[in-house]
């Protein structure tokens, strides 16, 4: 699905490896936090010359704020990266969400 989006967007072949790249490294990072059962939950919203991605997961334990070696992969795949957690439905849950733009090579 990234692969397609970030090519209908016009974006090089170097620019669409590095968006599904940048997928598998937040969806490796969510899994790792997700409590048992949670779906996760990935949108993508094209604008203009750039890909806005978030991911989302039920958690018990968060997640870093700079969580090493996948932080540092994200940051050098992508040209925004945002991470946060927020209050989950029930008590002692977090919404973690890990969010990244990706712009076409000379828009940034």
């Amino acid at each position: 699905m990234a692969r397609m989006l970030a090519d209908r967007c016009g974006f090089a072949l170097d620019e669409i490896a590095e968006v599904t790249d940048a997928i598998d490294e937040v969806g490796a990072m969510l899994i790792d936090v997700a409590s048992f059962g949670s779906p996760l939950h990935c949108s993508f919203v094209e604008m203009g010359s750039a890909l806005f991605v978030t991911s989302t997961v039920t958690s018990h334990r968060g997640i870093a704020r700079h969580p090493g070696a996948r932080w540092r992969v994200l940051e050098a795949l992508t040209d925004r990266l945002l991470i946060t957690d927020l209050l989950g439905e029930s008590e002692g849950e977090r919404e973690v969400v890990v969010g990244f733009v990706k712009h076409r090579h000379g828009f940034i």
